[in-house]
């Protein structure tokens, strides 16, 4: 009877210990505190180094945690900017360069009791970037700068701009882009310039650089796109007392009184500089060519008598830049 009894109570206890574990409640998840940090929250702008007078978009993310079911209320000092659930995004205008703006998000996830605060201060600053072509030719008093050529050398230079420049003078680094590709070569520190060749195949360059003081006050990204145009050619009658008449060029039909006129082309945007060895010119008048003058982009022509027409033509070729080729046309009337 003992052993029965022994049993039967061990029997009973080894029911009501399993009835307890499976009627035991489980706390519900809203209940629980999981944990969640402020680390747990990622905080990422676009774009990504704002510029002053820019639109900036702040996003939030996070794998820990579903934020679109999170209340989040965005605030700048005591003004509450933005507040609802799901509000993991908030896009505004910057203001000046080294103008910051603060913001306090508070984050208050649906699968924990507490608060998340994370504090962000948005500081834009600026770098300008100014490009030029290096060897292509303008003639004297043009107004303006040369445009690239095909093939055509091009210097780019970054200038920081900032309230704080003089605290970083000299110790900035710079990171330079070409198209999608970083130029490893020449970026560094203190490579304030980025010297290149443009692919013939572009009709343009999209230059990138980012630039960043050790220090880290100071980080600031832009960049340019920089038209590539054909060279044109254009020619300009010379005046034996005022030299050559820029102001004036001659295009189409040309009538010409005088008894000896001397027309000069200008090869506008071509790569000259240091290219004078390969340059190669071929003038033709009425269909025949003649020898190269002595200068060679001056012809000068003596009518023998007047009343008829003169076809001027002239091609420049560069043997040492094959894509860089230029031609035109006058018509004289004379």
């Amino acid at each position: 009877m003992k052993i029965l009894f022994v049993k039967i109570a061990f029997t009973t206890i080894c029911l009501l210990s399993l009835f307890s574990l499976i009627i035991k409640p489980t706390p519900s998840l809203g209940a629980t505190d999981t944990g969640i940090t402020g680390s747990d929250i990622n905080v990422d702008l676009t774009p990504e180094n704002p510029q002053p007078y820019s639109d900036i978009t702040i996003n939030l993310s996070s794998y820990a945690t579903d934020l679109n079911k999170a209340n989040i209320q965005w605030k700048n000092g005591k003004n509450i900017l933005l507040s609802g659930y799901g509000k993991t995004s908030y896009s505004f205008k910057t203001f000046g360069s080294d103008v910051g703006i603060s913001f306090s998000i508070v984050i208050t996830p649906a699968d924990s009791g507490a608060s998340i605060t994370k504090n962000i201060t948005i500081n834009p600053q600026e770098v300008n970037v100014l490009w030029e072509s290096m060897d292509g030719y303008t003639p004297p008093f043009y107004r303006g700068k040369s445009f690239v050529s095909p093939e055509g050398m091009i210097k780019v230079v970054a200038i920081p701009n900032s309230s704080t420049l003089g605290s970083f003078r000299g110790k900035v680094t710079y990171t330079w882009k070409n198209g999608d590709k970083t130029d490893l070569g020449m970026s560094g520190y203190n490579k304030d310039s980025y010297v290149f060749k443009n692919s013939n195949l572009n009709d343009q360059e999209n230059i990138g650089v980012q630039a960043s003081s050790l220090d880290g006050s100071y980080n600031a990204a832009n960049n340019v796109t920089i038209p590539i145009i054909n060279p044109l050619l254009i020619f300009y009658k010379k005046s034996p007392t005022e030299g050559v008449l820029y102001s004036q060029a001659l295009i189409g039909e040309t009538p010409v009184p005088e008894d000896e006129v001397t027309i000069v082309a200008v090869p506008y945007f071509m790569s000259i500089k240091g290219q004078s060895g390969y340059l190669d010119y071929k003038w033709q008048v009425n269909g025949n060519d003649i020898s190269t003058p002595s200068k060679k982009t001056e012809l000068t022509l003596h009518p023998t008598s007047h009343g008829g027409y003169a076809d001027i033509n002239l091609a420049i070729e560069n043997a040492n830049l094959i894509f860089q080729k230029i031609s035109a046309q006058l018509k004289l009337n004379l």
